[in-house]
């Protein structure tokens, strides 16, 4: 029985689909591409040479995911759109913010939900040497070589498509450089698409 009390018709449930940031979160802790490998050194160490430091191991990248501890220095990975006013060195400004965005009703039985991924470096820590020996800005590298390879077409198991970066699915699904303070931290900020219906059936209880 659905918990609107309507025994009639179904209708999407959204229910847990709070979730998600923390299954893409999930999803990069135990992926061991050298994309998610170096995905999470870029996060972990600021400085020019962090692609030819050790990969992390699994304790290493948990405890840069916050999971609402009040001190939120020590936290590279969030689930929420806002930087705390403490966070000002280059090693707390690498930083992976992913929250929902819009939801989007398309009929009762399917959405279209955004969410927005955004890529936060500090001014002094805004390059580093690629793979290829080359000096790249860090977000844009953390986009393009990275978090686009993992996440574009991925599956996490909510709704029935696709996690995705196409302007086909939603005009809204873009990246634009955009955050910044103009004085330590700049960044980009990123839009992926997901199709999403999990559907509640009506029916009387027997």
């Amino acid at each position: 029985m659905l918990q609107n009390s309507n025994n009639s018709s179904s209708f999407n449930n959204f229910e847990y689909l709070d979730e998600v940031p923390y299954r893409v979160f999930e999803y990069l802790l135990t992926n061991t591409s050298e994309q998610a490998e170096n995905f999470w050194k870029c996060i972990k160490y600021a400085d020019k040479d962090c692609l030819s430091k050790p990969n992390l191991t699994i304790k290493e990248k948990k405890d840069l995911i916050w999971t609402g501890q009040q001190n939120q220095e020590d936290y590279s990975l969030f689930n929420k759109p806002l930087v705390g006013d403490s966070v000002f060195t280059a090693n707390q400004m690498v930083q992976i913010r992913l929250y929902e965005y819009q939801t989007v009703p398309t009929t009762r039985l399917d959405a279209l939900i955004l969410y927005e991924l955004d890529i936060y470096t500090n001014e002094r820590a805004n390059g580093l040497y690629n793979d290829r020996g080359i000096w790249v800005e860090r977000t844009t590298f953390l986009k393009n070589s990275c978090l686009l390879p993992l996440l574009n077409g991925v599956d996490l198991g909510i709704g029935y498509n696709f996690l995705s970066f196409d302007r086909e699915k939603s005009r809204g699904s873009q990246a634009i450089m955009n955050i910044g303070n103009s004085k330590s931290f700049y960044g980009i900020s990123m839009l992926l698409a997901l199709q999403y219906s999990n559907v509640d059936v009506g029916g009387t209880c027997g």
